[in-house]
């Protein structure tokens, strides 16, 4: 099986996933979206772009088919291991610490350490994006965000 048909596969079932867990929190109507509505959208069109790059698997044609070890090859494994090992973390870390300090702690280790940004521009664009972010979910939307031990 080639490395299209066997990817499709994996999203379909990812976007099945996300439609049948959606419609178990409930889609709500058109005027009044419920909390089901984004990722049964989400969870359709991935299932619409996993079954068309399926379809597609099957051309023929002098399309080089590539096998799905040549699809991993020369992939960083270490930065997408580590952004996935400090997501994890901002998680566990913000009910405790809050959005802000778990957010900026956050920021600073991916473009400082990851990104080897200049403690100016790591400093400047982590104290900006909390603030858009702050701005956007607290006072504009009104979303509750978790203080921590800030505060706020």
């Amino acid at each position: 099986m080639n490395s299209d048909r066997l990817s499709s596969l994996f999203w379909f079932a990812l976007g099945a996933a996300s439609i049948y867990a959606s419609l178990r929190l409930g889609l709500g109507t058109t005027g009044e979206p419920g909390s089901g509505f984004l990722p049964f959208t989400a969870g359709a069109f991935i299932c619409a772009m996993a079954l068309l790059v399926f379809l597609q698997s099957f051309q023929s044609g002098q399309r080089l088919q590539l096998l799905l070890s040549d699809v991993w090859q020369g992939v960083y494994w270490r930065r997408s291991l580590a952004i996935g090992v400090l997501t994890l973390a901002y998680i566990l870390a913000l009910e405790t610490l809050g959005f802000s300090l778990s957010g900026f702690l956050l920021l600073v280790i991916i473009m400082r350490g990851l990104e080897k940004l200049s403690w100016k521009q790591t400093l400047i664009i982590s104290i900006a994006t909390l603030a858009v972010s702050y701005v956007v979910f607290k006072i504009f939307l009104k979303a509750t965000l978790p203080p921590g031990i800030l505060g706020f």
